[in-house]
């Protein structure tokens, strides 16, 4: 924003004065800057995509940022024992003021990518099919325009480029080793991909966003038996689809879906040990994830759950069909939440200074991100950056057929810059 405002009161003096500015002597405008590093991002970005890492293995994502940073003058990095595939680099302006961080992720999926694409994987059975390919390249360009224009800041920024955002050990594992803390860092930051939002276009909201993750496994067993005389046994696979039937069904049935949003999904199930046809199998698993914005485990002070809601249909269904059930949680990432204090500092004035549509409509998405890790412990905000533009960015993460519009790529480095711009001013007085 302040590159703005610099250069537009320049200007304004030209006309006043009736005397013309000297070329060199007129910083450069965010827009004049958003397009020089454009080449940068859109070359990053295809490198990223064309050769995806997943979780834990972003070595050449790794190599490729952090000679990135060195290239733009970047000197000071941060290692980490717990995500040595990290890049985490500070820029300190040697002037007064708070210090913050901005995060973007680094892995792939295991998604096989169609060949219409383009850019695309070059490496079978992997794609960046949520984004983080963009959101690397995004983060990148918005450093190499805070450093060439870190004259006009205050305090440190640090730059937090994040493996393992779709497994366990991302933001946890650097939460960990107290990087942040021991840093200093007083605010963090990031950004997402949204489909079907127009680019240019952000969003963002105070309060919970997006929903906690957790998965499940269910296991099934009773008698089997030959597929002609049911009777003879449990029929393992029907009952394992009618708890399955519950399990989804179960939200909004028990809970007060309105108070407490929470979707129960199995996404993969299996039955028996054989494909013979003519065997009904006496053992069946599910494998699933809840999602809600509260604490789905058993708690001291509440006999009302997710977990024990589902625990008390799973007794009585399992016995009208005649099996026996083996239930089982792992927590994972917590409630996504936007500081309420941070979004009043933030928000208005990213507002008037962002050229496209700037949302602020409360948003609870079912969604789930290991950012939320880090707005436990830190004030935090979570944008949504549109990627739709003409037949891309239409798809929803998650999916193979998941695009990002290349013009994206600038909105979402121009949004960091900003961010930061408004975060390290001395007029935002963050906590």
């Amino acid at each position: 924003m302040r590159l703005l405002l610099v250069a537009a009161a320049l200007a304004i003096g030209a006309v006043v004065t009736g005397e013309p500015t000297s070329a060199a002597a007129v910083p450069p405008t965010l827009e004049s800057e958003v397009r020089r590093v454009r080449p940068l991002i859109e070359a990053t970005y295809r490198s990223i995509h064309e050769h995806p890492e997943l979780g834990k293995q972003e070595t050449a994502t790794h190599a490729l940022l952090l000679a990135a940073m060195q290239k733009i003058g970047y000197t000071q990095f941060v290692e980490s024992t717990l995500a040595p595939t990290a890049v985490i680099a500070v820029l300190d302006t040697k002037r007064p003021g708070p210090v913050i961080a901005l995060r973007a992720e680094m892995d792939a999926r295991p998604d096989t990518e169609p060949a219409s694409h383009s850019p695309r994987s070059l490496i079978a059975g992997r794609m960046h099919s949520c984004g983080h390919d963009a959101h690397a390249a995004m983060l990148l360009g918005a450093a190499d325009i805070l450093w060439n224009n870190q004259s006009s800041l205050t305090g440190k920024i640090v730059f937090v480029f994040q493996p393992a955002e779709e497994t366990p050990g991302g933001a946890d594992d650097i939460l960990k080793e107290d990087i942040l803390g021991r840093l200093g860092v007083r605010a963090i930051f990031a950004q997402h991909s949204v489909a079907n939002m127009p680019v240019g276009t952000v969003s963002v909201s105070p309060g919970p966003t997006l929903a906690g993750s957790n998965t499940f496994k269910l296991v099934v067993e009773g008698k089997d038996s030959h597929a002609a005389q049911p009777s003879d046994g449990s029929d393992v696979p029907a009952a394992l689809a009618t708890l399955v039937r519950g399990l989804v069904d179960l939200p909004a049935r028990r809970l007060d879906i309105s108070n407490r949003p929470a979707i129960i999904s199995v996404t993969y199930m299996h039955v028996g040990d054989t494909t013979a046809l003519s065997k009904l199998q006496s053992t069946g698993t599910a494998w699933g994830t809840i999602r809600a914005f509260e604490d789905v485990a058993p708690t001291p002070r509440s006999d009302s759950s997710i977990s024990t809601l589902i625990e008390q249909y799973l007794a009585g269904a399992a016995a009208s069909l005649r099996v026996t059930t083996n239930w089982s949680l792992r927590k994972g990432s917590p409630v996504t939440r936007n500081d309420q204090d941070l979004f009043d500092r933030i928000a208005p004035p990213l507002r008037g200074s962002w050229p496209g549509r700037f949302d602020t409509a409360p948003y609870k998405g079912m969604f789930s991100e290991d950012f939320a890790y880090y707005t436990q412990s830190i004030p935090a905000l979570y944008f949504g950056v549109g990627v739709m533009r003409d037949t891309l960015g239409t798809v929803g993460v998650h999916s193979s057929r998941f695009t990002v519009h290349p013009a994206a790529l600038g909105e979402g480095a121009r949004l960091m810059v900003l961010v930061a711009e408004l975060a390290t001013a001395g007029t935002t007085q963050l906590r």
